[in-house]
């Protein structure tokens, strides 16, 4: 299948990077970019044709439409794709304002198009043991989910300003509460549908950014769990990591130390599991064969459109949360 790659920062580049390293030619991946320095970086990967114009670009013959754009511009440009009959890899979150959302949704249901957001820890095997065990009733019924993601945002790339970065503008759809909306992903995830939330989001630091750098919500589930999530672009020591309570037993998960605690009531002991794959771009490269498989036998993938949708959902009722001060329907 051909791939058409959309906005070649760093998740993009990886993205070819892998579909090479999964066996997808450079002939069948075309990249379009508005920078000339990314573009020549995707030509020193051997891939030979590069666009500056997305226009230009969807002129090329290809299946699959990788978004790697600002997220603003996903949905526009998903909308276009869409029309022309090309199955969705979008980049999370689906974008920072759900216009043309139902639009998409209707477009991917008559043309019969395979979508996928890429929320990425999904497919982190600690998380998939998590969800197993959870599957499994290994701590009971659940009661309450608190998760934190937290990284200082000039280490994201820094080999290039953090204020130039999209993460810094609030119009290009950075911030801490779209980026970092990993964590509500896999809240949404192992808990369940989201029903109402109250929340705080702005900005507090000294970072030169136009966009907010904390979140703190409190989330209320459809099946009546309780769910506190953070972010935050300015925390020194990274975190990312959560832990489930339930009737029976805790969970806890930690992304850097690449471990599973899970504590019984029953045997009044904690086990530590942390034999799972180091490499943590093997992730990716599954992340992408289960999307290009799930096209290629015409299935839904496991994060298909609609979860995006949720989870945007919440992300707004936040934002709407921060003004009224109010709780909020998701």
């Amino acid at each position: 299948m051909k791939l058409l790659v959309i906005g070649c920062g760093s998740i993009g580049k990886r993205h070819i990077r892998n579909a090479k390293a999964i066996g997808i030619s450079n002939q069948n991946i075309i990249a379009v970019d508005t920078r000339d320095d990314r573009l020549q970086e995707v030509k020193d990967y051997g891939v030979e044709k590069v666009f500056k114009d997305f226009d230009d670009a969807i002129k090329e013959e290809f299946d699959i439409a990788l978004v790697c754009s600002p997220t603003s511009l996903h949905i526009k440009q998903c909308l276009t794709l869409a029309k022309l009959k090309k199955h969705l890899f979008i980049e999370k979150p689906l974008d920072s304002s759900l216009e043309g959302s139902q639009q998409l949704s209707k477009l991917v249901k008559e043309n019969q198009l395979t979508t996928m957001i890429a929320y990425i820890f999904r497919f982190a095997p600690s998380i998939e043991f998590v969800k197993k065990k959870i599957d499994e009733n290994t701590i009971g019924k659940i009661l309450y989910f608190r998760g934190e993601f937290s990284e200082y945002l000039p280490d994201w790339h820094p080999y290039e300003d953090y204020r130039s970065f999209y993460m810094a503008s609030k119009k290009q759809g950075g911030g801490s509460i779209l980026d970092q909306c990993h964590i509500m992903d896999l809240c949404h995830h192992l808990i369940g549908g989201f029903e109402r939330v109250i929340a705080i989001n702005k900005k507090i630091s000294n970072l030169e950014v136009d966009a907010d750098d904390v979140s703190e919500l409190i989330i209320k589930h459809n099946n009546g769990v309780i769910s506190s999530i953070h972010t935050d672009i300015f925390g020194r020591k990274h975190k990312k990591f959560f832990e489930i309570k339930g009737e029976e037993g805790n969970i806890e998960w930690d992304f850097y130390k690449n471990e599973v605690k899970i504590y019984d009531i029953k045997s009044n002991k904690q086990e530590i599991y942390s034999d799972f794959e180091k490499d943590f771009n093997i992730s990716y490269q599954s992340e992408l064969k289960h999307f290009i498989e799930s096209c290629k036998n015409k299935k839904e993938t496991d994060i298909p459109l609609e979860v995006g949708i949720d989870t945007l959902k919440l992300i707004l009722a936040a934002e709407k949360s921060q003004d009224t001060k109010k709780e909020e329907t998701v």
